[in-house]
């Protein structure tokens, strides 16, 4: 398999294509919500893991506020809130213990959930700084591997990783065996934005080569690497915007093929070309991907109207998909081998969930 990727990306890496930006009106596709449980108010939904129909978690936080004497004053009475992680089995939310949760400062948010070999993590606080695993009963917390400070975690059919912020660049640790194992990954990925992955043994992580904004002033270029199940083989990025243009997610679709978006671009590999899509018009910025059962990639991107609004795109042409006729959407999943897409956003100015099952 590594073989293989390697030849082709050897044989077609510079080989970009363009492809139309046009928009079609919006989906007619049936969203429905999924009603939350009680939640107090400053409440706000910041990430969503749907690894089965059965299985969805939620994390986010609830009962945050400021109470200001005037607008744009600083706060003279306020809360950083409560976090919030909540499971959906089928037909209702379940709520769990979080162990060893303390004060942590101005942000008490859970700000990731993850599922992957047979495992549920969590994380937030400020700084990062708590990280636990759900034992079926409760999230006991775990200290994170390695060096440096937990600035990312990641789950899928490839099982949980973990992204550790350290001297030089982003170091990748997997769950096996019950414990975090460090996968050296190519040099040129040096910092890594998202990690996503179709069965075991292909898995696919995305970044840049140099951190956003050094003081050094050296450009930083997209980045990728596979996963064969036992170690992580550099492939050769798109080349077409050059410096700047780092790639922040990804969406294995079948073997060798992936879809990657850019703050900018959506993305398609084949084995051995790079296939640029620009994005809709009125389009400012992507956000977050995902990938269906048949290939077609989603994605939430933020519009010049300042709103949220989720695209797919098929037959050449992106499609708008309204959710809720008044709900905006944030996060965005798809349940692995499915159809089925779960995303999170609001309605007025509180959180929802929503779902096209």
């Amino acid at each position: 398999m590594k073989r293989a990727l390697l030849r082709a990306a050897a044989a077609g890496a510079a080989a970009v294509l363009a492809v139309s930006a046009t928009a079609q009106p919006a989906s007619a596709d049936t969203w429905r919500k999924v009603d939350l449980p009680f939640l107090w108010p400053g409440a706000g939904i910041r990430d969503i893991s749907a690894a089965a129909s059965d299985n969805v978690w939620i994390a986010g936080v609830q009962g945050s506020f400021c109470i200001q004497p005037v607008a744009m004053w600083p706060c003279v009475i306020s809360s950083s809130g409560n976090p919030v992680v909540r499971h959906w089995d089928g037909s209702r939310w379940r709520e769990y213990p979080i162990n060893g949760w303390g004060d942590f400062g101005a942000d008490a948010a859970m700000r990731r959930v993850v599922v992957g070999g047979g495992e549920t993590w969590i994380y937030g606080g400020s700084s990062n700084s708590y990280l636990a695993a759900f034992n079926g009963r409760a999230f006991d917390p775990s200290e994170p591997p390695g060096d440096g400070n937990l600035v990312g975690l990641h789950g899928g059919a490839a099982g949980v990783w973990a992204r550790m912020g350290e001297s030089g660049g982003d170091a990748l640790y997997r769950r096996a065996g019950g414990a975090w194992v460090r996968t050296p990954v190519p040099a040129d990925l040096r910092y890594v934005n998202d990690i996503q992955a179709r069965t075991p043994t292909d898995a696919w992580a995305v970044g840049q080569t140099e951190p956003s904004r050094n003081r050094y002033g050296v450009p930083d270029f997209p980045a990728i690497a596979h996963w064969d199940g036992s170690s992580w083989t550099s492939v050769p990025a798109h080349t077409e915007s050059g410096a700047g243009e780092r790639l922040i997610g990804v969406a294995p679709v079948g073997a060798g093929e992936v879809w990657a978006i850019t703050r900018a671009t959506l993305l398609h590999w084949d084995g051995a070309t790079w296939t640029t899509i620009p994005g809709p018009p009125g389009m400012t910025e992507m956000r977050t991907l995902a990938a269906d059962d048949t290939g077609t990639p989603w994605a939430i991107m933020r519009m010049s109207s300042y709103e949220f609004k989720l695209f797919r795109h098929g037959d050449g042409a992106w499609q708008e998909v309204q959710v809720s006729p008044t709900g905006t959407v944030t996060e965005l999943d798809a349940v692995p081998g499915t159809g089925e897409l779960w995303a999170t956003g609001g309605e007025g100015r509180s959180p929802a969930v929503f779902t096209d099952s």
